[in-house]
């Protein structure tokens, strides 16, 4: 029966700080150059590990694990940031289920393809490189610094003459799962594949060659592309704007999602200013429509406090959404009212705060409205029925949850890319926006 809608009035720490670049290091102010990937979801047939017997219901049981163990990571950051706010910190957790957005680049000439995670809260571009220890789970072949025409170290001092011995610039990354990284930085050609089977290519960016490799169990990735605003991300280095285009995550052949770097972001659609802290993107969240129904949440729900807790972060390692406890109760209880009439609920024991039901979305909640996230200066998400809960065999459920399932205080609420779907979200660096266009991201292949 169609669902008829009735109005019912990981702390990760780098060794090296920006300090150690010597001015011989520094990024080119040269105009930066139109870049265009593909970006590949983890349920896409291109996925290197794509998994053709995988159910809806393993796709959100590993969405849920992974984004749990992402929410974590976040509040052992916002911990580790609250407790060393003097530290150079990046922001990345690697998912031990793979339930990532992978970059499609080659490095170096000849160029060597590697498969990196996107991560809108991570500081530096870094990959696995040869010699390596414990790299056994890399995917295709190890890029080799030195078979590379292109590449040079970065040395802590300048070394510009002949005979000079380079001391290059280490780094080294602890993640909250023990799992780690260390080796050195250099810089060398990045070559993207384009969704129109083109390639695009940008020379000297700064990258960290990661020689050591600790309990990296993931077989799905050979490294992180870092995009926040930090001086040596590859957002920074490129234009610093870039925009992402995140289709329907459900379909394994959609092929149009994208990253765009530099001169080619796409920021367009409103706008919403957006503040960086602990090295993630936040932005102010003003309230939350189910339909024309505003919900009830006092204005300062979603605010940062003053110790540095709360807020909003939008992410893109996170798939589902996490929203503050006492607006979670709202949303929830405002969905539950709409359907517990139509539908059966399922309980889940170990998972009290799922809202979950018999159905099937495509079929049963046609008309079903649309939940809108709102935010300042009036940029809106818009959530339709396929972002806002996702398919378990013959059981649909809410795809937001309570920033609470990990027990703690200090958690902020964060947007996922559930959320994200169907919009192209800009980032404009320099005056600190950005945009929401709701798009599908065929459109902007041409």
């Amino acid at each position: 029966m169609a669902f008829a809608y009735k109005p019912l009035h990981l702390l990760l720490l780098l060794s090296f700080s920006t300090c150690c670049f010597s001015s011989t290091s520094t990024v080119s102010s040269a105009k930066p150059r139109r870049l265009v990937s593909k970006l590949i979801h983890p349920g896409s047939v291109h996925h290197p590990h794509y998994k053709p017997n995988e159910t809806a219901k393993d796709r959100m049981e590993l969405d849920i694990e992974h984004s749990a163990a992402r929410l974590a990571y976040i509040q052992a950051r916002i911990e580790g940031s609250l407790v060393y706010n003097n530290d150079y910190t990046a922001s990345v957790s690697p998912s031990l289920t793979g339930r990532t957005i992978l970059v499609n680049l080659s490095i170096g000439q000849p160029s060597i393809p590697q498969l990196v995670v996107m991560d809108t809260g991570s500081d530096i571009l870094w990959i696995m490189c040869n010699p390596c220890t414990n790299c056994d789970n890399h995917l295709g072949l190890l890029f080799d610094p030195s078979m590379s025409s292109t590449f040079s170290p970065l040395c802590k001092t300048p070394c510009g003459f002949k005979g000079c011995k380079c001391d290059p610039i280490p780094f080294t990354i602890s993640y909250v799962d023990n799992s780690s990284a260390s080796g050195t930085f250099g810089r060398d050609i990045l070559v993207f594949e384009t969704t129109d089977e083109g390639t695009s290519q940008i020379s000297d960016v700064i990258i960290g060659c990661g020689h050591n490799i600790g309990f990296n169990s993931d077989p799905g990735y050979n490294g992180i592309l870092g995009l926040n605003n930090g001086p040596n991300s590859l957002a920074t280095q490129i234009g610093r704007k870039f925009s992402y285009c995140i289709g329907n995550l459900a379909d394994p052949y959609y092929n149009y999602n994208q990253l765009r770097l530099g001169e080619g972001a796409d920021l367009e659609g409103y706008s919403t200013p957006f503040e960086v802290y602990h090295g993630f993107y936040y932005v102010t969240m003003e309230g939350i429509s189910v339909g024309e129904k505003r919900l009830d949440i006092a204005l300062e729900t979603f605010e940062m406090k003053r110790n540095g807790t709360g807020g909003v972060i939008l992410d893109s390692g996170t798939t589902i959404t996490y929203l503050v406890d006492s607006a979670h109760k709202l949303l929830y209880n405002e969905v539950r009212n709409l359907l517990k009439w139509s539908f059966r609920q399922v309980i889940f024991e170990n998972a009290p705060w799922k809202l979950c039901y018999y159905g099937i979305i495509s079929r049963d909640l046609v008309g079903f409205p649309v939940v809108t996230f709102h935010f300042v200066d009036g940029a809106d998400l818009a959530l339709d029925t396929g972002s806002f809960f996702s398919q378990r065999d013959d059981i649909f459920c809410m795809t937001v949850s309570p920033a609470s399932i990990l027990n703690t205080t200090i958690s902020p609420s964060v947007i996922g890319l559930l959320a994200q779907q169907s919009y192209n979200v800009g980032y404009d660096l320099v005056n600190q926006f950005v945009y929401f266009q709701r798009i599908d991201c065929e459109l902007l292949s041409g």
